[in-house]
């Protein structure tokens, strides 16, 4: 497998590309080079209404600036619609996408998706009406409490990577952006610090591939954004899909008939 080169003027431990490293987020960037990858995609601990991962919500905020040391270009992080940080110095957010998910159970039915970058040139802002999980996906649900949809991810990839380009994802849980990468010819640097999680993200791996879905034009600066279908849930218990076996059955059933 190949690996990051070492800096010969600060001698680093190589971290291989295309592998789920198990180590803590911060120790294993450390040993990745500054401005060695194209692009940092990551969901990062983020204040949310669940209260999940609440003893690493500094964490998270933390591993986005220091992700602005490692990545050439981008840094595309999911939060929470409220009090998204700004970007550091030298930095320009330049989109923010909405992921609406018609099938969550909590009161907000979106995410936002922040992108930084060093050139401060403007992007679409596009928004996603994507479940979490419908039938054609139900094989990919994975015991996490917030896996995101493969398809999402190959959105983000066509925005902000191209074909060979390297992408680093410090909170790569359940392996979904490892996963989408593998499918479109990206290499993919994945931390995770929970072993179980880091199992499940080799499973994934090894898995074949789908048929490939036609990829989304990407728009230009005049290009308005994709409209969204408005969302009937008001439960605030997760944000999980709601009985995702019985609801994907319905769905498959739905279009059969």
């Amino acid at each position: 497998m190949p690996a990051i080169p070492l800096s010969p003027h600060r001698p680093l431990l190589m971290l291989e590309l295309d592998k789920i490293h198990n180590l803590d987020c911060f120790n294993a960037t450390t040993q990745v080079p500054d401005e060695s990858v194209h692009a940092v995609i990551t969901d990062p601990p983020y204040p949310n209404r669940m209260n999940l991962f609440d003893g690493q919500l500094v964490d998270g905020l933390a591993m986005l600036y220091l992700a602005c040391k490692k990545a050439k270009q981008y840094v595309v992080f999911f939060w929470n619609p409220f009090d998204v940080p700004p970007p550091p110095a030298g930095w320009h957010e330049v989109a923010r996408h909405i992921w609406h998910k018609p099938d969550c159970k909590s009161i907000t039915h979106y995410e936002v998706i922040v992108a930084w970058s060093k050139e401060p040139r403007q992007r679409v802002s596009r928004v996603w009406s994507i479940p979490i999980l419908d039938y054609r996906s139900l094989h990919d649900w994975k015991p996490h409490p917030t896996q995101k949809p493969v398809k999402l991810l190959r959105y983000l990839l066509e925005q902000y990577t191209s074909d060979g380009d390297t992408v680093y994802d410090p909170f790569i849980g359940s392996g979904t952006t490892a996963v989408a990468c593998q499918q479109m010819k990206r290499h993919f640097i994945g931390v995770e610090i929970d072993p179980k999680y880091v199992e499940i993200a080799n499973s994934r791996l090894k898995e074949p591939a789908p048929p490939a879905a036609p990829a989304q034009p990407v728009a230009d600066e005049e290009t308005a954004p994709d409209e969204i279908t408005p969302a009937t849930s008001d439960d605030a218990s997760g944000d999980a899909p709601e009985k995702p076996v019985k609801r994907a059955l319905k769905r498959k059933i739905a279009v059969k008939a």
